[in-house]
């Protein structure tokens, strides 16, 4: 093509080819508008009457709802979510790292989650998702202050061409300690902004109304362009590493003139007008477009980022212009349409099931609000208060005029209720959009026994109808859209990777070099057991892993049906679907090398059988031996056991006779203690007794010579009359008389007193 031979006829036809997507793309865009509106529960094509009910049946979003969190749960939700594939033996370990590698930091640093909900929501909503892998160049800007601080502290700081050292103040050293070395010593002050270029790379969803693709392509692979209208800023642009002077030189696109003086008046500083000219929007097109340009017959593959120039014109400024390998796109739909790029989606199939059950619902509710509120009809001049009959005010009461009764006076209008059929008729739908998308309640994850009022097994057919249309809807993402998506991260991943990286996987710190894996590696998009619950998945994986065990405890390690990595994987798949990250906290994988010299050492060892009677005799041997080593043993015990037997015997004898002879020591020494205890008390007793009786006579000898002077005291000088007095002295000398009488006694014989264990405890006189 001779018009490709310069760069502006090249430009020309490209922006010719540009303007055919961008038709193609307005086109599509009334009925992604309308989709999206209805998922809005907005029905522009069907408005609600004036007075009526305005309510929307909105089956598009409820079965998205329903089936969304199925498909995310079995791509994102069992662990690994990609798996990459070896092209050789010298990529196992690279596959393996790559892997762990996308999987462990995918989610946070390359929105690998996000991207992938958000395109299988539009391809549910809108046909078609686009998903693309990009690598965006960005300025990573630190700020800090830094006071007082020592010259060894800065050195080098200013030959570092990404520090830029700003408010830089200098002032004198106090520290004696330092000046005594550096005697021209200063501390430093300053400001120090670091600028540093970090390319990132990361799946994100491509926004429909964006995406360009020439009309009649059926796929990105072959379309002979496909790209994106971008509105940014400038300053966007020349962050992502745009030449700023061409970025200045675009067309604003804020529909606002490009002179800031006309707009923002003559009194902008310099600066000003340049933060100002950094925020302005500009659109620009990203396009990959196919071109002959060496005339080889074959068409290559460019990327080109141009944008309208400043003067308004036909002229375009080019901003980027390569030669690539592939188009950073996949277009993802739950859906195919065999030989269109565009799939079928929800709304597709639910538009009229939502059109005809919104006008049902509406009419059942017309019904039921209109039986609810019965219109009135009453005579005027019968009813004195007619507002209350109309305001809907409950509990006013009507006044009616003399002379009227109520049943003449106010009628309401008699309404048939047809409501309870038209439920029947909206469960009829209901059934139509199961049946033309295959979404149950099911598809979200409830079990059988959930979905009431339906015998067990008629729930688990809706079950597995429900399971088995989000499985073709996770297999149609996966092996379409997704799988190309991770392809070409691991690309952008290897190819702007500056060295190794350490991260922190399941505990341990990790080491990967994605330098050295290879960029051509295939993979697999995780689609786990089907689109199935977790308690599904986990019954099939316990049969899987019982089947191999029994094989392997059967037949050995090197059988023909299953291998010992076979087993791990199972363990290892075992682990994710419980919702763990990985296996290897808790399995270890078998090492190929190991696993050899396993089963060499088996092929190695000598026949079984042989092994097996020879095994047979050294225990036959070993237990005659230990039989005839337990009867010795035996013997030697009962001949032990005797002998102590009689050593307890005499043992027992000669602690008795001892125990004999301390008992009669005791008693002997008891009873001389006892002789002595009673000869020194007897001792005692002659000794208080003469005492006693020394001390009974001298006051026998003192009453005597009282009772003396009494009688003489006591004669009658009156004729033989006694006076009380003479009674008193008379009773006196009784009393003397009676005590002279016991001391008698008590100076007379005496008797030992004991108790009942012998013990003399006294003495008494005897009687």
């Amino acid at each position: 093509m001779a018009e490709l031979d310069d760069m502006a006829g090249l430009i020309a036809h490209v922006a010719r080819l540009k303007d055919a997507a961008v038709d193609y793309l307005a086109e599509q865009s009334k009925a992604r508008q309308e989709a999206m509106e209805y998922y809005d529960g907005v029905m522009k094509d069907l408005p609600a009457e004036e007075g009526r009910s305005s309510a929307v049946s909105n089956d598009i979003r409820a079965n998205l709802k329903k089936v969304m969190p199925s498909i995310m749960r079995t791509i994102c939700g069992g662990g690994d979510v990609v798996k990459y594939l070896p092209v050789g033996q010298e990529d196992e370990d690279g596959a393996r790292q790559a892997t762990e590698y996308i999987n462990l930091i995918g989610p946070a640093e390359f929105d690998v989650e996000t991207a992938i909900y958000d395109v299988i929501h539009e391809a549910a909503l809108l046909k078609t998702g686009i998903i693309k892998w990009c690598a965006y160049r960005q300025k990573q800007v630190s700020i800090r202050k830094y006071t007082d601080q020592p010259t060894e502290a800065v050195v080098g700081l200013f030959d570092d061409p990404s520090v830029e050292i700003t408010d830089y103040t200098e002032s004198e050293e106090t520290d004696p300690d330092v000046l005594a070395v550096y005697p021209d010593a200063a501390r430093h002050s300053f400001t120090l902004r670091r600028i540093k270029d970090v390319v990132r790379p990361r799946l994100e969803a491509v926004e429909r109304g964006s995406f360009l693709i020439t009309p009649g392509a059926d796929e990105i692979e072959t379309a002979e362009l496909v790209g994106e209208e971008l509105v940014l800023t400038r300053s966007k642009l020349v962050e992502m590493g745009y030449d700023k002077g061409l970025v200045w030189g675009l067309a604003r696109d804020d529909g606002l003139k490009d002179d800031d003086q006309a707009r923002d008046g003559e009194d902008y500083t310099e600066a000003r007008r340049e933060t100002v000219k950094a925020l302005q929007l500009v659109r620009v097109w990203e396009v990959y477009v196919r071109l002959d340009r060496d005339n080889d017959g074959i068409a290559e593959l460019y990327r080109i980022v141009f944008g309208s120039g400043s003067s308004g014109t036909e002229g375009h400024t080019v901003l980027g212009f390569e030669e690539v390998d592939e188009a950073p796109y996949a277009s993802v739909v739950i859906e195919r349409q065999p030989g269109q790029f565009e799939g079928r989606s929800l709304f597709d199939d639910l538009k009229p099931v939502m059109r005809i059950k919104t006008a049902v619902l509406r009419s059942t509710m017309d019904n039921i609000y209109a039986t609810l509120n019965r219109r009135v009809a009453y005579q005027s001049q019968a009813v004195e208060n007619p507002e209350v009959l109309t305001n809907g005010k409950f509990g006013a009461p009507i006044e009616l005029k003399p002379g009227y009764k109520l049943s003449d006076a106010v009628d309401w209008e008699e309404i048939p209720f047809t409501a309870e059929k038209s439920f029947a008729m909206l469960e009829y739908w209901d059934r139509v959009a199961t049946d033309r998308t295959g979404i149950t309640d099911a598809s979200g994850g409830l079990e059988a026994d959930d979905v009431n009022g339906t015998s067990a097994t008629a729930a688990n057919l809706l079950s597995e109808r429900g399971i088995a249309q989000a499985d073709m809807m996770v297999r149609t993402i996966a092996q379409g859209g997704l799988r190309k998506a991770f392809r070409g991260l691991l690309k952008l991943v290897i190819a702007h990777s500056d060295g190794p990286r350490t991260v922190r996987m399941n505990g341990e710190w990790v080491q990967y070099d994605p330098r050295v894996w290879n960029a051509e590696m295939d993979c697999e998009v995780n689609i786990g057991l089907g689109g199935g619950t977790k308690e599904r998945d986990m019954a099939v994986l316990q049969v899987i892993y019982g089947l191999q065990k029994e094989l392997l405890l059967a037949m050995g390690a090197d059988n023909v049906f299953v291998k010992p990595d076979q087993l791990y994987n199972t363990l290892e798949k075992i682990t994710e679907t419980a919702g763990f990250p990985s296996a290897q906290p808790y399995f270890t994988s078998p090492d190929p090398q190991e696993v050899q010299a396993k089963l060499d050492e088996q092929k190695n060892a000598p026949d079984p059988e042989v092994v097996k009677i020879e095994a047979k005799g050294r225990v036959d041997a070993q237990l005659a031996q230990m039989q005839a080593q337990t009867t010795l043993q035996l013997e030697q015990a009962k001949l032990d056991i005797q002998a102590q037997s009689e050593r307890m015997k005499a043992e027992v004898a000669r602690d008795k006779e001892a125990a004999q002879m301390q008992a009669d020591l005791a008693t002997r020494q008891q009873e001389s203690a006892m002789a002595a205890q009673l000869e020194a008390q007897k001792i005692g007793f002659e000794r208080e007794k003469l005492q006693a009786e020394m001390a009974m006579k001298d006051r026998e000898l003192q009453m005597k010579r009282e009772i003396e002077l009494l009688k003489l005291g006591a004669r009658d000088t009156e004729g033989g009359v006694v006076s009380k007095e003479d009674d008193r002295h008379s009773a006196l000398v009784g009393a003397l008389q009676q005590m002279l009488e016991s001391v008698g006694k008590m100076n007379g014989p005496k008797r030992v007193v004991r108790d009942e264990n012998g013990d003399v405890i006294g003495v008494e006189p005897v009687q």
